[in-house]
């Protein structure tokens, strides 16, 4: 074989290895991530995220926190699909950091009890639960809303926060009064939902 040929069939053999591999790399890029298609976690969800139906949403608001890097609102919630007179109900919290855009949490009415007793359990924590030096407790709803309480590395001082989203994630950072305020105005969301039914 000739240095022509073997440089010509070289030429070739790469020319096509480069464009079989750009035709490819789409099939190897991630899916771009679009919340219409993702599975609902909760009833909540569900409803909220329905197309091609009328829904109905009624709020009301319960309370504002004010924390130390943003705000957390609480709300009581109803979502009614007027196709089918299916009906979704709980409690929004919108997290909102300083200088960032609202991140909201939707909690179904059958997750509300676990999340109190949780944070309950979690605002009693203390050095005690563990042998080691520093110590978390993080509870976690089905919506990714997280509550922890923890002993801070710089003072030794016990803080809590939350922590919302699923794109994007965020935390908020709470004294343990707020915390406990926190508590108090899902507890009452769910009264205003119990108002209702």
């Amino acid at each position: 074989m000739s240095l022509s040929r073997s440089l010509l069939l070289a030429t070739v053999v790469v020319a096509s290895a480069v464009s079989v591999c750009a035709q490819r790399r789409w099939e190897r890029l991630p899916p771009s991530r679009d919340p219409q298609f993702y599975e609902p976690r909760n009833k909540l969800e569900d409803f909220d995220g329905r197309m091609d139906t009328i829904l109905i949403k009624g709020r009301t608001w319960v309370g504002t926190i004010r924390c130390q890097n943003g705000l957390v609102r609480v709300e009581a919630t109803e979502i009614r699909d007027s196709a089918n007179a299916g009906q979704a109900t709980g409690v929004v919290i919108a997290i909102t950091p300083e200088g960032g855009s609202e991140l909201r949490s939707l909690i179904d009415y059958d997750e509300i009890d676990a999340l109190v007793k949780a944070m309950d359990a979690a605002a009693k924590a203390g050095e005690g639960i563990t042998k080691l030096t520093h110590f978390e407790v993080h509870y976690r709803t089905k919506a990714d809303f997280e509550v922890m309480v923890f002993k801070q590395l710089s003072n030794n001082a016990i803080a809590s926060a939350i922590e919302g989203g699923f794109f994007d994630r965020s935390r908020l950072l709470l004294t343990l009064d707020d915390f406990v305020k926190l508590r108090w105005m899902i507890v009452q969301a769910k009264e205003k939902i119990d108002d209702i039914k």
